[in-house]
């Protein structure tokens, strides 16, 4: 019964994750942030401004 309710809360965990990644954040930009963290990849560096009328 223990096993079957780790593996239960185990799996649950695993799927709201994947649906958060899927909805939130999208996996091009998820793949993209762990090349970052790896050194894979740079950064890009996005500056904002305001436009001056």
């Amino acid at each position: 019964m223990k096993r079957k309710v780790l593996f239960g809360a185990l799996l649950w965990t695993l799927l709201i994750s994947v649906v958060h990644v899927t909805l939130n954040i999208g996996w091009g930009r998820l793949v993209d942030e762990v090349q970052v963290m790896r050194g894979a990849k740079r950064q890009e560096l996005i500056v904002g401004f305001l436009p001056v009328t």
